[in-house]
């Protein structure tokens, strides 16, 4: 679970964004050109996806356009206008969108960590 207080508390301390994995682990400082206050980490997929319905698989999906979330980089202003406690990867993506905020995408080999 990801401990919004937390990092809120982290946030407070001097940082201006912190870095999280997708178990509320902070990652160490990351580096970013980007200052757009609510970022997700991504890597490409490397795994066949398939879309099942009924016991059966149905199609498969172009990997090359989907993404695996790896983390998420979130400042100050969005934690402060979270109003979450411990919550899933899930509830964060769409907390920070209904708090009026838009994802940016950035993948850890465009960004030195």
């Amino acid at each position: 679970m990801i401990d919004i207080p937390a990092l809120r508390e982290l946030v407070e301390a001097g940082e201006s964004r912190v870095a999280f994995d997708l178990t509320g682990q902070v990652l160490d400082r990351v580096a970013i050109s980007t200052v757009e206050p609510a970022l997700l980490v991504v890597s490409a997929l490397t795994e066949a996806v398939k879309v099942v319905a009924g016991g059966l698989v149905r199609d498969s999906l172009d990997r090359d356009k989907i993404w695996s979330v790896e983390g998420f980089i979130l400042s100050r202003e969005v934690l402060a206008a979270l109003d979450l406690g411990l919550t899933t990867p899930e509830e964060l993506i769409e907390a920070v969108t209904n708090a009026g905020f838009e994802w940016g995408v950035i993948s850890p080999s465009s960004s030195s960590t």
